[in-house]
């Protein structure tokens, strides 16, 4: 009996199979499946690689300026500093539900801390 004649036996519950015919078929099912799920594994790993690679790719850009280099820089730390108070303004009314004429931001503080909340509280809760 080949392959596929005990395939096709298997589908019928009353078929007259011998044990080791019934585990030879059920062995055949088992490695079948495992190939289908690890050509789909193998698939999804390629699919990631291909897109870690298009990310990975430095984006160059050319910068022609006119202006010195250290009036550019000022000029994006305002711009950044603006953002980041508007930024942080509608976070805040968006927690409280408040409106934006109620809210005034007087000083921000940048932390020295590198690491975010997550990597902290890590720490702080295992011992």
């Amino acid at each position: 009996m080949n392959i596929s004649q005990l395939l096709e036996s298997l589908k019928d519950p009353s078929a007259a199979l011998s044990i080791g015919d019934k585990l030879l078929g059920g062995f055949i099912v088992a490695i079948l499946s495992m190939s289908v799920v690890f050509i789909v594994l193998v698939i999804i790993a390629a699919i990631i690689s291909l897109l870690q690679r298009e990310k990975a790719k430095p984006v160059t850009a050319q910068i022609v300026s006119s202006e010195p280099l250290n009036m550019q820089k000022v000029i994006n730390e305002t711009q950044d500093m603006g953002e980041l108070v508007a930024v942080i303004t509608a976070a805040i009314c968006a927690a409280t539900g408040n409106n934006t004429n109620n809210i005034l931001v007087r000083k921000i503080v940048r932390s020295n801390n590198s690491k975010s909340s997550w990597e902290s509280m890590s720490k702080n809760t295992t011992k």
